[in-house]
């Protein structure tokens, strides 16, 4: 009777072994971890897929490789994945490997493994979708889990490196595995354009790009008979696009001083501008817009769904109805609202229904580079493409052209895919979790850090002081420190990751500071404030972790030294030199 490490030997010798340094280079190669979860805890080889030894033959059909696909199975030691590997040769597979050695002999060559936790090794199905074992949906510490950013840390100046406690959602959000898996097997896998190919995996590509568009009507509560999505590179170039749609209407845009960059200066450039500014509590004058409404001709209200510094939430359908009273659309830019609380468009012969809406994927989770774009079919299909060139005609001549209608009408090029299916994969597994439950919880930690702030005498915080107003968004100074200063001893000494300045809404900015005080100057540097932004994964420790570094600084507690250097802080401490990117000219 023959031992297994026998059998393994013969294996060996009638398939190819590859060295870990060598698969490194075979960039095309689909590699796959054959071992049990238990063992995937300890760490895989990046881009990995996880199938269990005891399920490969039965699944590795759902990939939809091609025979001659080159396919690296591994194992701890080279074992399993060799006699995995002469089965799959037996099926067919003609460019099968098993790495020599396992990931023991990976490791031992100094290559990377990536961390994940036992909950996450992936299964893969009969139809070749990634099926990891699910997040449990309930369960905050699950959710948290998966996302990969909650187990960083930080190096500090005192040398010591301590968990990060990432606070800046309001300019960008992290992804989770479960988005990134997404992302990442559509890139690795399933790459292909869309709408121009009959092969499989451009079939493929078409029908989970085409199905991202219910995907995110379903999330905003819309639907796709008089409204359309379009998909659009970030907020930014979604306000852009609707700045240009209703370029050619009659009428003025009115824009309130609550909003960032994004959705005001679009619309100077292509159309004339009015303003409605704020009362002393940081509201919309909500008077003075009816006045405007009334007064001027106006063809559409830009306004934010919540403030990219406060995080006040306007009330949105009480101005859609005034709009629609006096003839006017909505626009509404939702950047800092997707991720954190539910939104609703409602039907369009709601009288405060939504027009426009606008939405970044990097504000909710999703990978860089995508966003969308809500608006009225009608209107869209009247507009010019905005970027008129492949995928926008259907019959072109030597002079004459015949456009598309929307969405395709406005997506020239080919588009973002797998941010597209990473950002409808994300959209998915908020509406797993729920977002009136994701709500409950951020407000939860608003108000256990407003309640910290409040007890430091320093602080000065900003906006409205109506929490169930806000997103999980705290704009602050403390007294006698500048937020430049503020935000470098945070990161530095503390681990955690605040943003200052003023935020891409100078004017809310500007106005926050004259009315509510509490800045100090930095020369060289324009006012601001510091701005803790809260998300999904957070947890109360790590609000408690902030309101005690916070109380360090208004304390004057901190060890480090600090410089201004060109608009920037420079640091240096004991720990370690001064950071390289603060040393800005």
């Amino acid at each position: 009777m023959k031992s297994y490490e026998q059998i393994c030997t013969e294996s060996k010798s009638r398939i190819h072994e590859i060295r870990g340094m060598d698969l490194c280079d075979q960039h095309t190669f689909v590699t796959i971890d054959i071992r049990e979860p238990d063992e995937v805890a300890s760490g895989v080889l990046p881009g990995a897929l996880c199938i269990p030894r005891g399920r490969l033959e039965k699944l590795v059909e759902g990939l939809g490789l091609q025979a001659d696909t080159g396919i690296c199975l591994y194992c701890q030691t080279g074992g399993r994945s060799a006699l995995a590997a002469e089965s799959l040769q037996s099926i067919g597979y003609t460019n099968i490997h098993s790495l020599a050695g396992g990931i023991v002999a990976w490791q031992d060559e100094g290559l990377p493994i990536v961390q994940v936790a036992s909950s996450d090794a992936v299964v893969v199905n009969g139809e070749g979708e990634s099926a990891w074992q699910s997040v449990d949906h309930s369960d905050w510490a699950s959710i948290r889990a998966d996302y990969p950013i909650s187990t960083a840390r930080a190096s500090c100046s005192d040398g010591v490196d301590r968990a990060l406690v990432y606070l800046d959602h309001a300019a960008t959000t992290h992804p989770p595995a479960t988005a990134l898996r997404a992302y990442a097997r559509f890139l690795g896998l399933e790459y292909a354009n869309v709408h121009r190919g009959t092969h499989r995996l451009a079939r493929a590509a078409t029908e989970r790009f085409d199905a991202a568009y219910g995907i995110c009507a379903r999330f905003i509560g819309a639907e796709l008979d008089q409204g359309c999505v379009v998909f659009t590179a970030n907020t930014t170039h979604a306000c852009d696009m609707v700045a240009h749609v209703m370029a050619e209407i009659p009428g003025k845009v009115l824009v309130t001083n609550l909003e960032h960059h994004s959705n005001d200066l679009p619309h100077r450039c292509r159309n004339e501008v009015i303003r409605v500014g704020l009362t002393p509590d940081m509201r919309i004058d909500m008077q003075a817009l009816e006045r405007t409404l009334q007064e001027e001709d106006v063809k559409l209200v830009a306004v934010c769904g919540a403030a990219n510094i406060t995080g006040w939430m306007p009330p949105i359908h009480e101005i859609a109805r005034l709009a629609h009273q006096h003839g006017a659309l909505i626009c509404v830019d939702a950047a800092q609202l997707m991720a954190h609380a539910p939104v609703d468009v409602r039907p369009f012969d709601d009288p405060s229904h939504i027009d426009f809406l606008t939405a970044a994927g990097h504000k909710m989770y999703a990978p860089f580079g995508v966003g969308f774009l809500y608006g009225p079919r009608a209107i869209l299909d009247a507009a010019p493409p905005y970027l008129p060139g492949g995928g926008t005609a259907t019959v072109v001549g030597s002079d004459t052209v015949e456009y598309m209608p929307s969405p395709d009408r406005h997506q020239g090029g080919t588009p973002n895919i797998a941010g597209v299916v990473g950002m409808a994969r994300v959209l998915q597994f908020l509406e797993e979790i729920g977002m009136d439950r994701i709500r409950e919880h951020e407000l939860k930690l608003l108000r256990r850090a407003w309640e910290g702030f409040k007890s430091i005498e320093g602080i000065t915080i900003y906006g409205p002081d109506a929490l169930e107003e806000r997103v999980g968004i705290i704009p602050f100074n403390v007294r006698g420190v500048s937020d430049l200063m503020v935000a470098a001893v945070l990161g530095e000494e503390a681990g955690i990751a605040v943003r200052n300045g003023r935020f891409c809404a100078h004017l809310h900015a500007d106005q926050l500071l004259a009315e509510q005080g509490g800045h100090t100057v930095e020369v060289g540097v324009p006012s601001g404030a510091v701005r803790a932004s809260l998300g999904i994964y957070n947890t109360e420790s790590e609000v408690d972790r902030l309101i005690d570094a916070v109380r360090m600084v208004d304390q004057r507690n901190w060890v480090g030294s600090y410089s201004i250097k060109g608009g920037d802080i420079e640091t240096a401490s004991a720990g370690r030199c001064a950071d390289a990117w603060m040393e800005t000219s």
